[in-house]
């Protein structure tokens, strides 16, 4: 099942980019990824990168000494959990007792705890310091929980336990979009499929009732019968969370995805640099 998914990943597509922001020839976008982005992410960048005809420099935050304003955009791959302790002081006490009862759903790693160290606080400075109020973020899986948490929304810890949805495994699910003029929908019509490998998620019950908490973010998309979030956007920031995998997923997924994160960081660029 996995390699059908890698085979499909590689599937070419005649759809190709037409990106209304220009970057002079002898500029190059910095672009960071948490930690390495790994081979498919990597592959997918460099390649609408190049139907763009952008130059592009890749930094992994882990191992480099570069600041967030020293790049113009940022990807948070997916991967391990986030641990319940390294998040908890962003979300309200309300949910602390449900939050510490079902903890032991997690699945923990080194691995996950190193990320959460690094990219919580990236994620905290981009939301909250005025001179990164325009920096473009993309989160995927993992990252999209990533800036959930953050944000002060909780997640589902496993979904089959809480949900009754089996975890995703390698799964294509069919993801439709809930709000019409979202950027999705702009880019990916009313519904397509997406590739996903998670078993946690944003608690969606809990961000519907509590929404007024979150003016400036949307779900924009779900799946499972509207009951995992699938996209999450901002109104006043350009930051886009994906559930799915868009370098698993083959054809304009895995081209909008990527080629919204370059574009938006040619305008941040652009925007520097006229000042």
């Amino acid at each position: 099942m996995k390699l059908l998914f890698l085979i499909l990943s590689f599937i070419s597509t005649n759809v190709y980019a037409d990106s209304s922001c220009k970057l002079a020839s002898d500029k190059i976008l910095h672009i960071g990824c948490s930690i390495d982005c790994g081979m498919l992410n990597r592959m997918a960048i460099k390649r609408m990168a190049k139907k763009l005809d952008y130059n592009i420099e890749l930094h992994y935050l882990s191992e480099s000494k570069k600041e967030l304003t020293d790049l113009d955009g940022l990807i948070i791959p997916g991967g391990e959990d986030l641990n319940p302790k390294n998040y908890k002081k962003y979300l309200s006490t309300d949910f602390y007792p449900d939050l510490m009862s079902k903890k032991h759903l997690a699945k923990l790693t080194d691995t996950g705890e190193v990320r959460d160290q690094l990219e919580i606080p990236l994620i905290d400075k981009i939301l909250n310091e005025e001179e990164l109020q325009s920096f473009p973020l993309l989160g995927i899986c993992r990252g999209m929980q990533a800036i959930t948490v953050t944000s002060g929304i909780p997640l589902y810890l496993d979904i089959d336990t809480e949900l009754g949805i089996p975890n995703r495994l390698y799964t294509l699910d069919k993801v439709s979009t809930t709000k019409k003029d979202s950027q999705i929908s702009k880019m990916l019509d009313n519904s397509f499929y997406g590739v996903e490998l998670h078993h946690q998620g944003l608690r969606l019950d809990y961000f519907r009732h509590y929404k007024n908490r979150w003016p400036n973010i949307e779900v924009t998309a779900s799946s499972n019968k509207n009951k995992i979030a699938e996209v999450i956007e901002f109104n006043n920031r350009p930051i886009l969370g994906v559930q799915f995998h868009p370098e698993y997923t083959f054809g304009k997924v895995q081209k909008s995805i990527f080629e919204w994160i370059l574009t938006k960081s040619c305008e941040y660029k652009n925007s520097k640099e006229a000042l």
